[in-house]
């Protein structure tokens, strides 16, 4: 009598795939929860630095006097003030231009390069650029308002005009990537429902804001939430290019953590304000994703 084959087991090996994990999860911990932990001590403490790092529980004095340090509600504003700018204006440029060059145009993959150059760029070699760029005397933006007859503008140094410098900066800088997550989300629409709509006479823009808009919506939300969530971690432009000021009027809520924690030593606050940084993500992560989920829900019943 033929014997059977032994049946095959549906996960071989799977008892002594748990070692294998372990370097991931110690890794994880390290890097993540461990970093995190210590951060939220911090807030709860009062550092000692003589004679080595010392913790003494300090309760609720961290937060209550962020609550009421003006220079932390400064530069909260400023923060909100670049991203709420800057994010809006990366999405509404990198959606014309990924429109513009969804059409086929002579010359549109040497466009494409030209667009995406600046995000390949480091942070500290853009700061460094558009620090030359808005020097009052040799750089060459007032040389140009000089050739038009117009007279030189105070980029940094203007008070008012110093965090609008950022902006650009930053829109310069992360537009490229609008643009290529849009027009990749543009070219993946499907062209039977477009065509269709322009066969039945559909004009460019009920086209655009009934259909095409829409069908984008999920992925404007995707990439406007990364970029946001980057977004206010900024420093590296302000660092370079202002150092956040004049005074502190372009100080995002990193460079003060990073001013307060690491130049003056006051470990326990600086954590305290990276804290606050990343409580304030999280609720503006919630927030985007809750009117997204309105605004969808909005339009299935509309």
């Amino acid at each position: 009598m033929r014997e059977r084959p032994p049946i095959a087991q549906p996960f071989p090996g799977r008892q002594s795939a748990a070692p294998f994990l372990f370097p991931a999860v110690g890794i994880l911990l390290l890097f993540t929860v461990f970093p995190f932990l210590f951060t939220l001590t911090l807030t709860l403490s009062r550092v000692s630095l003589v004679g080595g790092l010392r913790l003494d529980f300090g309760g609720l004095t961290n937060w209550i006097r962020l609550a009421t340090d003006d220079r932390f509600w400064n530069s909260l504003s400023n923060t909100v003030l670049i991203v709420a700018a800057a994010v809006t204006l990366e999405l509404l440029l990198g959606l014309a231009l990924a429109l513009l060059m969804n059409r086929p145009l002579r010359g549109g993959g040497i466009f494409r390069t030209v667009f995406i150059l600046p995000m390949t760029l480091a942070p500290i070699a853009i700061g460094y650029t558009w620090r030359m760029m808005y020097h009052e005397t040799i750089g060459p933006l007032n040389a140009l308002l000089d050739m038009a007859g117009l007279p030189s503008v105070a980029w940094t140094s203007d008070r008012h005009l110093a965090i609008f410098s950022i902006i650009l900066t930053d829109v310069w800088h992360w537009t490229p990537f609008m643009f290529i997550v849009l027009l990749a989300a543009l070219q993946a629409l499907p062209g039977e429902v477009i065509e269709a709509a322009q066969l039945d006479g559909t004009s460019g823009w009920q086209l655009f804001r009934h259909i095409i808009f829409p069908m984008l919506v999920p992925t404007a939300v995707a990439v406007t939430l990364l970029r946001t969530l980057e977004a206010f971690k900024i420093v590296d432009e302000i660092f370079i290019i202002t150092g956040g000021g004049p005074g502190v009027s372009t100080e995002s809520l990193t460079l003060h953590a990073y001013y307060t924690g690491f130049l003056s030593f006051d470990l326990a606050y600086g954590a305290t304000i990276a804290l606050a940084l990343f409580l304030l993500v999280l609720a503006s992560a919630l927030a985007l994703v809750r009117v997204t989920r309105r605004y969808q829900a909005a339009e299935l019943w509309s």
